[in-house]
């Protein structure tokens, strides 16, 4: 029987096959128009097949292709179509257009084999491929519909078998740049134990999730996250799931179920079981940030979770993406000093701030790379000035940066003169709140001569903008750009960059310009111009430097491990002289029973209590922060960078805090002194932008301090914690130069 069908098969094929010699022959031997058009449509298809085939940076897969394989097979379809359409009575504006959607029509499992010359519906070879033609396309499109909504529908059975018993979840609310780089670097630092998930929250028109009604839009609309992203949290293994709208769409302050509100009880039971819960809120809606985490603390999961946290601290933390203003800080301060009961803790991810830190955390981005240092003494012989363009968020965290960070002392011990240019097209805006904000800095409006911030309304554009930097241009040590527009910040700063090269004199001190990346895909770019200007100037006395790229503020360092809090809580211990450990040390001067402290000796509320504790916390930053700076001025790094620690760590290691005298040569108890000079101004310059003026008496509530004064008129007790400051500078840097 098998053998009998076996030579039926292959007379079958034999006879088809004759039958194709003499089809193909008529086809070519047919008119111009038909011989060109078979030539084309197989060289197109040949050069899709060398695409596919010679892609050596891609999966060779049809999911990873789909495009590609889809257009082969249309033209694999459309020259299959042309063929079984033709006959000699036909001309080609006939066939062609028939051909052309009939072969679209593949893709939705439509078949027109009916249309065919008859002898090829009988034909073994034809109908083979014929069928085998459109099983592909249909395979095609199965593949892109499993590729767009299949992903969820895997990520769901995972979440389902998911076990979060005593594990680190870190969930994010919403899918953008902010929060796949962040979890990119948290998968790169996490361990075994930690699970990243994301809700992609669809936003629609109404606010109230609860009461929405199942549409064919709402149905559709779970196809949300790009094949990018796709691509990006499947490298990172995150489990994604889906909801309308957030828990910033809860109206309803007495609901506890917000996970149950939102149609997330599977996500809800692992945050009920994981030992450690991290939220983030990174949209650049600050408003919907806030909300969201606010109305995440009601959940009664979360609750339990904060009950059953240790003593200490809480295992739940919500990081929200929005600005460092006043209000906002109410949450963040709060949160960490509760006296009633626990509670999430907020963390605000300001962009802004967090730009401006990395240029702190770069030694070649500090204001003390781009003035005169006078050798041995550690004084500055030049001024410094700056302009800032665009003085949004980005902008004011800069010049904050600079007034404080460019706070020197000159060879009279006096400050060395500081200007700063401020320019915005809506400074008209800005400027009652800055000068209302920061009452002791020196604006425009008083005397010329001591103006240290001048804020000027015009446009970049502008014969103003233009006038004036033909102005100082000579004069400029540092120049920041944030405009939150990378391209017209980009033209910019190339203008000024060509601009100093024609204007300034190679003598002069160096001018750094910086600016801001906002957009990770213009990142590339911006650094390829920057590269090309710097390196074919190289050895000029201008710089350009890029600064705030998306991927580089939003790692786990800065945000999740905050290694800028580790390394100001060292300080504080090393400060302290402490036996204790840097987080026990903290704990025992920031604590809630410190407010109280706070409160009875000063006389002062809850509030300003809190606000002092925060105010000394921020020195801790500073202090360790600014340490890049004092060893600058000291020159301490120039040459034999560990023996020059060693000497001067034998000089102030067994300092007292009471007195500013040292044990040691003249020129380096001048030089140490110096640096203390030059912490004072540096903390001066600290309180300023908080907000601190003069005044003979210290008040916390209308923010009056005494020693906001020269360091000559403060008595040698409160002269010595400058002095100690440097000390733990020096002491630390050669801890870590030992190590």
């Amino acid at each position: 029987m098998s053998k009998v069908f076996f030579l039926r098969y292959i007379e079958v094929i034999t006879s088809s096959f004759e039958k194709w010699c003499n089809i193909l022959h008529g086809l070519l031997a047919g008119s111009d128009y038909w011989r060109i058009l078979y030539w084309v449509v197989i060289t197109l298809m040949f050069v899709v097949l060398c695409y596919l085939f010679n892609k050596s940076r891609f999966n060779k897969s049809v999911p990873k292709n789909l495009f590609g394989f889809s257009i082969f097979i249309w033209l694999f379809g459309f020259l299959l179509y042309i063929i079984g359409y033709y006959k000699n009575s036909l001309i080609g504006l006939a066939v062609v257009p028939r051909a052309f959607f009939a072969s679209l029509k593949m893709f939705a499992m439509s078949c027109d084999i009916s249309n065919v010359s008859e002898n090829l519906r009988e034909d073994a070879i034809y109908t083979s491929v014929f069928m085998l033609t459109h099983l592909a396309a249909v395979y095609v499109t199965f593949v892109f519909i499993i590729k767009m909504i299949g992903y969820k529908s895997k990520s769901a059975l995972r979440i389902i078998g998911y076990n979060a018993e005593g594990k680190v979840i870190h969930l994010f609310w919403g899918v953008n740049e902010a929060s796949l780089s962040l979890a990119e670097s948290i998968a790169k630092n996490q361990n075994q134990a930690d699970q990243i998930i994301f809700v992609d929250i669809d936003e629609e028109e109404c606010n109230d999730c609860s009461n929405k009604k199942v549409t064919l839009n709402r149905i559709t609309n779970i196809i949300t996250i790009s094949e990018e992203d796709i691509e990006r949290l499947d490298e990172i293994n995150a489990l994604v799931a889906h909801c309308y709208n957030g828990p910033a769409s809860l109206s309803d302050n007495r609901n506890d179920e917000i996970f149950k509100s939102l149609n997330l009880n599977r996500i809800g039971n692992i945050v009920e079981k994981c030992g450690e819960l991290h939220c983030y809120f990174l949209s650049d809606n600050e408003t919907d940030n806030i909300l969201g985490a606010l109305n995440l603390q009601r959940d009664r999961r979360i609750k339990g979770k904060l009950s059953n946290s240790p003593a200490t601290e809480t295992n739940v933390v919500a990081y929200i993406h929005a600005r460092k203003d006043s209000n906002n800080e109410i949450f963040d301060h709060y949160s960490q000093y509760d006296a009633e009961t626990k509670r999430m803790k907020f963390k605000l991810v300001d962009s802004a701030y967090l730009a401006v830190e990395l240029l702190k955390l770069n030694d070649a981005t500090l204001p003390v790379n781009c003035v005169e240092v006078e050798p041995h003494t550690g004084c500055v012989v030049s001024p410094f000035n700056a302009l800032v363009i665009g003085f949004g968020g980005t902008g004011q965290e800069a010049f904050k940066f600079l007034y404080e960070y460019a706070a020197f002392i000159g060879p009279d011990k006096k400050k060395t003169p500081f200007k700063c240019y401020a320019i915005d097209e809506n400074m008209d805006r800005i400027a009652g709140y800055v000068k209302a904000k920061m009452p002791a800095i020196r604006y425009q409006d008083e005397s010329e001569l001591k103006t240290e911030l001048e804020l000027i309304n015009t446009k970049v554009d502008s014969e103003l903008f233009w006038e004036k930097t033909h102005e100082i241009i000579s004069s400029l040590n540092y120049i920041v750009i944030s405009l939150n527009d990378d391209l017209v910040g980009l033209s910019i700063a190339v203008n000024l960059f060509k601009y100093a090269l024609q204007h300034r004199n190679a003598k002069d001190t160096v001018l750094k310009i910086a600016i801001r990346c906002y957009d990770r895909n213009n990142e590339i770019r911006m650094r390829e111009v920057i590269n090309n200007l710097n390196s074919s100037t190289e050895g000029s006395n201008v710089e350009v430097v890029l600064f705030g790229e998306e991927q580089s503020i939003y790692t786990y360092d800065l945000i999740v491990a905050d290694k800028i809090l580790m390394e100001a809580k060292e300080f504080n211990r090393v400060y302290e002289n402490s036996p204790l450990s840097a987080d026990a040390q903290w704990e025992i001067n920031f604590s809630n029973k410190e407010i109280t402290n706070i409160m009875a000796d000063k006389n002062v509320s809850r509030f300003h209590a809190i606000y002092d504790l925060n105010r000394r916390k921020a020195q801790n930053y500073s202090n360790s922060l600014h340490a890049k700076t004092k060893i600058r001025l000291m020159e301490l790094a120039e040459k034999d960078f560990i023996l020059q620690l060693e000497k001067y760590d034998a000089y102030v290691r067994d300092h007292i805090a009471e007195t500013t005298k040292y044990t040691c040569p003249a020129q380096a108890e001048q030089l140490l002194l110096n640096m203390a000079m030059v912490e004072h101004e540096r903390w001066i310059a600290a309180h300023k932008l908080m907000g601190y003026i003069f005044a003979p008496k210290t008040d916390l509530v209308q923010k009056h301090h005494q020693c906001i004064c020269p360091f000559e008129k403060l008595s040698e007790y409160t002269q010595s914690f400058d002095c100690n400051v440097v000390n733990t500078t020096i002491k630390l840097e050669y801890q870590k130069k030992k190590k």
